[in-house]
């Protein structure tokens, strides 16, 4: 049954690439207050509001997911995962891609590129909150290049292909993460923080696998409520397999597959931690805005679930060979 399920990932791969966006407010908030911020390459983003522009997926490729996923838990190798207490290390290879080699140019200290790789270990062990996962991170190498052409792009543009068959190493455990200023698509607003391919998108696309990261969404840079480094703990949960917990919203057929998220709509625009919000009344549980998969600040996004972490085995196992 599990073998059967496998032939489906061709229709799902069509629908691999995620965007994590900081979207600009003008004018006045919902709380009536002037938001102030501004858009551009290197502006400041205070009262900007972090969303993921993730492109979910159509009817067909979630059903398939949901019942390769259903397989696999039906299976032995499940079972004996679930009582596995193996750790996987993932080498973390970072490729800096400069205007100049400036800070306003696009350049990252190591010391931050080491201290997101701390953050990453510690939300993935569980010393922050919630879950632990058997996830862990080691830094792999740091490749920096000035190019200019490469610096500044939109998602999906011919740039990122170039960027990726150039500069990515590895095989499908080896998470490349390529930082750069990256550009809104034409007629959109605000600023991406980052997007990410799904697991499933490297059997057909390998060369096209890994993370695009703003270079400000690092520790320590001046990008409020997203310098802590929980951005590329968001986007490495979509590389690890996962999907937003707002998936299918209030009524959708098809959530994130997750049983132990509550669903959500959004959060509340402008507001980073929303305490008590409950988007989807007519659901049981309140929003899950602490989950690292929802859209609130870093300081908000602390944990995964048990769901989350058994959605990735399953992701990892059978898309990333993790075993």
């Amino acid at each position: 049954m599990l073998r059967d399920s496998l032939a489906t990932i061709a229709v799902i791969v069509a629908f691999g690439l995620s965007g994590c966006v900081q979207e600009k407010q003008q004018g006045t908030s919902q709380n009536g207050n002037s938001s102030g911020g501004s858009g551009g390459s290197g502006s400041s983003s205070r009262g900007g509001f972090f969303f993921c522009d993730t492109r979910d997926l159509d009817r067909d490729s979630s059903k398939n997911l949901a019942n390769l996923f259903s397989d696999f838990n039906k299976s032995f190798v499940a079972k004996a995962s679930s009582n596995s207490s193996t750790l996987y290390t993932i080498p973390v290879n970072f490729h800096v891609i400069m205007k100049d080699d400036s800070a306003e140019g696009g350049d990252v200290p190591d010391e931050s590129l080491a201290e997101q790789v701390d953050i990453l270990n510690r939300a993935y062990s569980g010393e922050i909150g919630g879950v632990g996962t058997p996830y862990r991170f080691e830094l792999a190498g740091i490749n920096r290049v000035v190019n200019g052409k490469w610096h500044s792009f939109a998602p999906g543009a011919p740039e990122e292909t170039e960027v990726k068959k150039a500069l990515r190493v590895g095989d499908a455990k080896t998470l490349n993460v390529f930082i750069m200023d990256i550009l809104v698509p034409k007629g959109g607003t605000g600023k991406i923080l980052g997007y990410s391919t799904f697991p499933f998108v490297y059997k057909m696309q390998p060369a096209l696998d890994g993370i695009m990261l703003h270079y400000r969404a690092v520790p320590g840079s001046d990008l409020d409520h997203y310098n802590a480094g929980h951005v590329l703990v968001h986007e490495s949960g979509h590389w690890l397999g996962l999907l937003h917990t707002f998936t299918g919203a209030c009524d959708g057929l098809f959530t994130d597959l997750v049983s132990d998220t509550p669903r959500e709509k959004t959060p509340t625009r402008g507001n980073y931690c929303p305490t008590n919000l409950d988007s989807c009344p007519s659901n049981p549980g309140l929003d899950p805005i602490h989950n690292h998969m929802t859209y609130t600040g870093d300081e908000c996004r602390t944990e995964f679930t048990s769901g989350q972490v058994s959605f990735m085995k399953f992701n990892t196992m059978i898309f990333r060979g993790l075993k």
